[in-house]
């Protein structure tokens, strides 16, 4: 039976996403411990997995379109994979906002969404491996960051943007992460190549010959003249 997960939940949400994702246990509880404070964590007891939905807009040219969410960190026990409970909360997402959006970081994870009815691609800037991009001096401050993300954002076609809450937590992410950000990039180490992962917040969406990744969105309300080409997602977070 799928519920909305509360605190006392946190024990089992980090073991489950440890299982699932093989992070150690201080980092799933820093993530779990905010997705249960920004987000609606929905939570499947009996097949140990579970979701989170964070809210985002979608803007047109400076307009507010609609309110959505955006869907992070699917996880399923091991135990109780390929079973059909990450698809049930899937299901349960879908039904019931006008648009939801996610992130699937690999070739299978793309085409696992696309069948499940995630059928309108969104831009996303790819980052870039970099090796001499050194930390600043002193941190900027999370809201003036945000202030310049959304200011960006907003100059764009089409924008999903995230509140400041949910930024503040892609920022307190990559200084988790040992990074630090060196502005229009969020900049963490990489835990499989030598070098720093480089993530643009703003400065991209205009057809510049810029790489772009692809995200995922399903829509239940139609918005007239979208186009993929002229979208962009800024900070999935992975």
């Amino acid at each position: 039976m799928i519920r909305k997960a509360t605190s006392n939940d946190k024990i089992a949400l980090r073991q489950i996403w440890c299982a699932a994702f093989g992070d150690n246990l201080d980092y799933a509880a820093f993530v779990t411990d905010h997705c249960l404070e920004l987000g609606t964590v929905l939570y499947h007891p009996g097949g140990m997995s579970f979701l989170t939905l964070f809210p985002i807009t979608l803007y047109h040219r400076n307009k507010r379109i609609m309110a959505g969410v955006c869907v992070y960190g699917l996880a399923t026990h091991p135990l109780q994979q390929n079973k059909g409970f990450g698809s049930l909360l899937l299901a349960r997402v879908l039904a019931g906002s006008p648009f939801v959006l996610l992130y699937p970081a690999t070739e299978d994870l793309q085409k696992y969404y696309l069948k499940r009815g995630f059928d309108t691609p969104v831009r996303i800037p790819a980052p870039v491996m970099m090796s001499g991009c050194k930390g600043p001096h002193g941190q900027a401050r999370s809201g003036e960051l945000y202030a310049t993300y959304k200011d960006d954002a907003l100059r764009q076609e089409f924008a999903f943007l995230w509140p400041l809450p949910i930024f503040n937590f892609a920022f307190q992410e990559c200084l988790f992460r040992g990074g630090y950000v060196v502005p229009p990039r969020f900049c963490y180490p990489s835990e499989t190549d030598p070098g720093v992962v480089c993530k643009l917040f703003k400065g991209a969406g205009k057809k510049d010959g810029s790489s772009y990744l692809r995200a995922l969105a399903h829509f239940n309300v139609p918005v007239p003249g979208f186009c993929s080409e002229d979208s962009i997602f800024y900070l999935p977070l992975d």
